[in-house]
């Protein structure tokens, strides 16, 4: 009769072996970790703290808001192939259960009943378990617009590359330049938009903006209309127009009929 191990036997057994080949290779003898793994149930109640991560231009700070302990360990696991640089988007990675989560593919992996238990999956239909893109995944889209007039065209490159890994770029219009408003002994300004695609709701996304402008050196202490580094503001979610300056600033309005329209 073969011998059947729990979870926490075989991955014990990975971490020793794991363990004896570095130690073998690095001549290290003792502990490899510095703490004891253990398990805990993803339907614990567990307060999310902020993560970071590092990008090619400093560390990005997200805060989840309103997920749970378990929903996060899936957003997690799923978007592991997108951050590895595997594929583009979660749903192109045919090993993972992202493809059955978002109703693209019908697989046996996904414990139906535990989502919606855990008001994951709200109306997943019962017979045939298939989850609908909008029930299972929001995606938004934005149009962001861009300012800088410190070394606007590294700036503005360095901040698509950051964007990017963080949403899909849908489009980016082309670059104008405009005389600068409210304080004008200052250099003219490099303005445009950028429309994406993300999953992230208007608030993380308005932090992950913020984290940008950080990153590329954003001067917050100076004069509201003085020169700055970067600039980026939420104009357009969701086919809504959210900010005023749409209706003030030519150059906005010129840059979103050029990408399409809102």
């Amino acid at each position: 009769m073969t011998k059947q191990r729990t979870i926490n036997q075989s991955i014990g057994i990975l971490l020793r072996s794991y363990t004896r080949a570095i130690q073998k290779q690095q001549n290290l003898s003792g502990s490899l970790f510095q703490k004891h793994t253990k398990s805990k149930a993803l339907i614990d109640e567990i307060e999310i703290e902020p993560s970071y991560w590092d990008s090619a231009f400093g560390t990005i700070i997200n805060i989840p808001e309103g997920k749970n302990y378990l929903e996060t360990c899936i957003e997690y696991v799923h978007q592991n192939p997108v951050y590895s640089g595997l594929v583009n988007n979660a749903d192109e990675w045919e090993f993972s259960s992202f493809r059955d989560y978002i109703g693209l593919r019908k697989g046996k992996l996904i414990d139906y009943d535990l989502l919606r238990k855990e008001n994951i999956i709200f109306h997943a239909q019962e017979k045939s378990h298939t989850l609908t893109q909008s029930e299972g995944m929001t995606t938004n889209t934005s149009i962001i617009s861009i300012g800088s007039n410190i070394d606007a065209e590294i700036n503005i490159s360095k901040m698509l590359e950051i964007l990017g890994n963080e949403v899909e770029i849908i489009k980016v219009s082309s670059m104008l330049k405009t005389k600068p408003i409210g304080i004008e002994n200052q250099p003219d300004f490099t303005n445009g938009v950028v429309k994406i695609s993300t999953s992230r709701s208007k608030k993380d996304l308005k932090s992950l903006l913020k984290a940008i402008e950080n990153q590329l050196g954003r001067n917050r202490k100076g004069p509201k209309f003085g020169p700055r580094t970067m600039d980026l503001d939420i104009v357009v979610w969701n086919g809504k127009i959210v900010d005023e300056d749409y209706y003030t600033r030519d150059f906005l309005r010129q840059s979103i009929d050029e990408i399409g329209g809102y």
